[in-house]
């Protein structure tokens, strides 16, 4: 199939105490009208320590039996086809039907979200990535996203210690040839080489080469702004190093500690407070209209 298609499809909330409208997403259902596609993914069983966590005072078969009823519930209604063949308008509105009245809001501990559309060339690839980003959170386990969860967390710690007015949040840095953005850059006036420029690694990554290279990516970077004489005067890279990995992933780590020293980059680890809040609070502050808004 390489049409795109109108894919519709429904969170599945777990919500045992309705009175709060606290609720944990359990999985998915998406229908594609278009071809008769109607399949659902589904929380495992045996990994609900998230459930247990949300909802600590909650009996386990509780859990368990509306789980397992909101399948039944569902498997007389599934249908994966694999001949390509698409439906006419009739069928199709047929199809949605179905699916309107299977999410259609209940009184349950187990209830759907509002149906959301999403344009698929294969249906049962776009229901496991639209369960990857709601049930399993892959998202949260890319690294890029977590440097963005690290810089949110040391804009809270430079706001605290009222030091966040002094930078400039994705600053670029260089000229018109060569151009870095870094998350913190503080600079004495608009257009000046920058005085400070922070910038946060999260190098627990699946494999010490990529440990290795994207800390490489990031030095040559500040090695070409050297160059070019637009590095910022002061740098800090902030490291949050391999968790419970192999022995290779350390070996890399340490490597890249090894390797920023030699090219004279300051350093210091994620949980390093103190430290990181004495090199932001060198100097004065930035010129009236650099400041943050």
């Amino acid at each position: 199939m390489n049409k795109l298609l109108a894919c519709h499809y429904s969170v599945v909330r777990f919500c045992p105490y309705p009175e709060t409208d606290e609720f944990v997403n359990i999985g998915v259902v998406l229908a594609c009208p278009a071809t008769g596609f109607l399949d659902f993914r589904r929380a495992d069983l045996r990994r609900r320590g998230r459930v247990g966590r949300f909802f600590p005072e909650l009996e386990v078969n509780i859990y368990s039996a509306a789980m397992h009823a909101w399948v039944d519930s569902l498997k007389p209604w599934r249908n994966v086809p694999d001949n390509g063949q698409t439906f006419a308008d009739f069928d199709r509105e047929r199809q949605r039907d179905v699916f309107k009245t299977l999410v259609r809001p209940r009184e349950s501990i187990i209830y759907y979200s509002e149906p959301r559309v999403i344009l698929s060339d294969n249906p049962a690839a776009t229901l496991d990535d639209v369960f990857g980003a709601y049930v399993e959170r892959r998202f949260a386990c890319v690294p890029e996203y977590q440097e963005k969860i690290m810089c949110r967390r040391l804009e809270a710690v430079l706001k605290e210690a009222d030091l966040l007015q002094r930078y400039r949040l994705d600053e670029k840095v260089g000229n018109e040839d060569y151009q870095v953005t870094f998350p913190f850059v503080k600079r004495a006036e608009i257009g000046a080489r920058p005085q400070q420029a922070i910038k946060a690694l999260h190098l627990d990554r699946e494999k010490p080469t990529d440990i290795i290279r994207h800390a490489d990516e990031w030095m040559g970077g500040v090695r070409r702004l050297r160059g070019y004489g637009t590095a910022p005067e002061e740098l800090l890279f902030i490291l949050q190093g391999p968790n419970d990995r192999s022995q290779s992933h350390n070996r890399a780590f340490d490597q890249i500690r090894t390797d920023l020293d030699a090219t004279d980059i300051p350093h210091v680890a994620a949980d390093e407070i103190p430290d990181i809040l004495a090199f932001a609070g060198k100097g004065g502050q930035p010129s009236r209209g650099e400041a943050v808004p």
